[in-house]
């Protein structure tokens, strides 16, 4: 038996990604895991080496904070949680976590303003797709109302 994974980051996507995975989590009576990817080249690849240490701290940091959200709502809905902070390529890291923990479903936020194309080539979509066939992990894309 396998868990449930949300993957989260900060804006309204989290929130709603948040709340559905919970809601999903309470009701099939699975170990929910918020995983958050701290991706400092995400900024930009060509980082000095302590400018990347100091931008690494702080998305650690914001992680962290974001994660004690997470719980905190799913705490008010009675249901315990576990969280995971990865640092790298989010797009690796979270095939990489996938691929060493047992997982039923991952949920993914779609950022606001992306509505689901009938062509599936929307970025996230295309994430989605990916990570499927990385790990034979379905995911649900949740687009904040």
């Amino acid at each position: 038996m396998g868990n449930i994974v949300c993957a989260t980051r900060g804006g309204e996507g989290s929130r709603a990604v948040q709340e559905k995975a919970i809601a999903y989590a309470k009701e099939a009576d699975k170990e929910l895991v918020f995983l958050y990817i701290a991706d400092p080249f995400s900024l930009d690849d060509d980082l000095e080496p302590e400018l990347q240490a100091a931008v690494s701290a702080e998305l650690n940091w914001m992680g962290d904070t974001l994660l004690r959200i997470a719980q905190t709502r799913a705490d008010s809905m009675y249901l315990a949680t576990d969280v995971k902070i990865r640092e790298g390529d989010i797009n690796t890291e979270i095939v990489h976590y996938l691929q060493a923990h047992e997982t039923d479903l991952l949920f993914l936020g779609a950022p606001r303003g992306t509505t689901a194309n009938v062509f599936g080539d929307d970025t996230i979509e295309q994430l989605a797709e990916m990570i499927t066939k990385e790990t034979a992990v379905p995911v649900e894309i949740v687009r904040p109302d």
